[in-house]
């Protein structure tokens, strides 16, 4: 029997001892440790490289978002699925784009968990039904050209119209028509509010916009 080694990771010990109840009945599941924030998870994954990877997508430290391309370089066949209480278009939008394997829910049954970790160990990923329909309705509501979606990250950078015209080597004229379409798919009514739209439904990666 192949034995899937798994580590776990939460903030909160009551949802790893769950967690742990629910593993100790299947005989080809292991926890092979466990993390209580994001800088622990990281460090205990590249040093553990186990098969999967379930964690909560908001601990302290470094979220396990921004450190799967560094589990998975160290550990290319490490699946990793997120178990959150956090179903925001934004946070989904950046799990996908970060090729996290899973997404699903905390409150997710039991027989459910084990079908999205069958999913992901063979390959293929797993986004739960309504979350993965809310995505591709907030995606579908809003579809930027490639052109635009560079324009609208600089905008994130806070870039003036000039000094994305210099970056992207085109006419001012040209950026502002790019602003002007990005407003209206977003249906905001200043940059600001347009980024700030941007970084909630995920069309920009919060990292890179100043505090």
């Amino acid at each position: 029997m192949i034995m899937i080694r798994i580590l776990l990771a939460d903030d909160h010990q009551i949802v790893r001892d769950g967690l742990r109840i629910i593993f100790q009945t299947i005989d080809s599941m292991e926890i092979i440790d466990e993390a209580e924030n994001g800088d622990e998870l990281l460090e205990k994954a590249l040093h553990t490289k186990p098969d999967l990877i379930l964690s909560d997508l908001k601990m302290p430290g470094i979220s396990i978002v921004d450190s799967t391309l560094k589990i998975k370089a160290a550990s290319p066949e490490t699946r990793i699925i997120v178990l959150t209480a956090y179903d925001d278009h934004g946070d989904i939008y950046r799990a996908m784009k970060n090729n996290i394997d899973g997404y699903i829910m905390k409150d997710t049954p039991p027989e459910q968990v084990m079908e999205a970790i069958r999913t992901v160990m063979s390959g293929e990923v797993y986004y739960q039904q309504d979350v993965k329909k809310q995505l591709e309705e907030a995606l579908e509501a809003v579809r930027l050209t490639p052109r635009e979606q560079e324009v609208f990250d600089c905008m994130g950078e806070e870039l003036s119209n000039q000094e994305i015209a210099d970056r992207l080597h085109v006419s001012e004229t040209t950026v502002k028509s790019h602003v002007s379409q990005i407003l209206r798919k977003t249906s905001q009514p200043n940059r600001t509010q347009a980024v700030l739209y941007g970084v909630d439904h995920g069309l920009l990666n919060k990292d890179n916009v100043p505090k």
